[in-house]
């Protein structure tokens, strides 16, 4: 056998590797769920940080306009931050192949986000449209 096919070998060797390594990664993060619950009101999210589950109680609908949102605005940032602290830990475990090009990813979107000013009212309202759509389609949990 010649140099160059051992290397090729043993470089699908490892593509197999990291493949496996994040489909389990891909896997655990499709898994991970967020809470957040205060005085009536339980938000859960998924790893994106789309809502899955909402409940409020029924003594919480007596509330005002204000106190309800800033409730569930509350929760549901405290279910992303959860959920988000779970995927850095499933992060820090991986194949550290994986782990590097998702830290190149991250590092990326953080610089995009960075760009991004304030959404206009019609661009929030466009972001909510395309969500519930995409929830239509996919099917809600």
């Amino acid at each position: 056998m010649t140099d160059i096919q051992e290397w090729e070998q043993q470089l699908q060797q490892e593509l197999n590797e990291i493949r496996r390594s994040s489909q389990q990664l891909a896997k655990a993060v499709s898994a991970v769920r967020g809470h957040g619950e205060m005085r009536g009101v339980a938000i859960e999210v998924n790893a994106d940080g789309d809502i899955t589950d909402l409940q409020i109680a029924t003594g919480a609908m007596r509330w005002t306009n204000s106190q309800l949102t800033t409730a569930i605005v509350a929760c549901h940032r405290k279910a992303r931050t959860e959920a988000r602290s779970k995927i850095k830990r499933l992060a820090a475990k991986a194949d550290p192949r994986v782990r590097d090009q998702l830290q190149h990813l991250h590092n990326g979107r953080d610089r995009q986000e960075a760009n991004i000013g304030p959404k206009t009212e019609e661009e929030i309202q466009a972001a909510d449209d395309e969500y519930f759509e995409r929830m239509n389609r996919g099917g809600w949990k």
